[in-house]
C-alpha cells in the first residue's frame, strides 16, 4: 500500500514525463512554459487563491498565443489529474466547477492538497524537463 504522498510522487512523475516525450527538445517553448508554470503555479495560488490561479490559467489556455495556451493547458490538465486522485468523484476534464462549487472547508483541503503535492511537479520541471525557477517567466 502506497501513502498519499507516493502515489502524488508517482502521479506528478509520470505527467512530467509525458509532456518530456511529448516536447523532447529542451529548448522547445512550450515544455519550458510548462517547467516555468511549475515553478510559478503555487505562487500564484498562495498569492491570490486556488480560485484565481486557476482561472487565470483558464484564461490563458484560450488566449492566442500557442505556445502559452498549450502550456496553461497542460497545467490544466494535470490539475484534473491531481485532483481526481484526491477525490475520483471529480472529473479530469473539468478542474474550474469543482473548485468553485467546493465548501470552505473541501476548497481548503483542494488547496493543501495541490500545494503539498505540486512540490513534487517543481522538482521534477527541474530534473526531467531541465527548466529551473525563475527561468522563461511569462505571465
Amino acid at each position: 500500500m502506497k501513502t498519499r504522498a507516493q502515489r502524488h510522487l508517482e502521479l506528478a512523475s509520470e505527467l512530467v514525463l509525458k509532456v518530456a516525450q511529448k516536447y523532447p527538445q529542451e529548448d522547445n517553448k512550450v515544455r519550458k512554459t510548462y517547467g516555468s508554470l511549475c515553478h510559478s503555479f503555487p505562487v500564484m495560488v498562495r498569492t491570490c487563491g486556488l480560485c484565481q490561479a486557476v482561472a487565470f490559467s483558464k484564461a490563458k489556455a484560450a488566449g492566442d498565443d500557442s505556445r502559452i495556451a498549450d502550456a496553461h493547458r497542460l497545467l490544466l490538465e494535470h490539475l484534473g489529474e491531481l485532483l481526481h486522485a484526491v477525490n475520483s468523484a471529480i472529473s479530469k476534464d473539468d478542474v474550474v466547477s469543482p473548485i468553485r462549487s467546493a465548501s470552505a472547508t473541501v476548497y481548503m483541503l483542494y488547496t493543501r492538497q495541490i500545494l503539498t503535492s505540486w512540490i513534487y511537479f517543481k522538482r521534477f520541471a527541474e530534473s526531467i524537463l531541465k527548466v529551473q525557477a525563475g527561468e522563461n517567466e511569462q505571465p
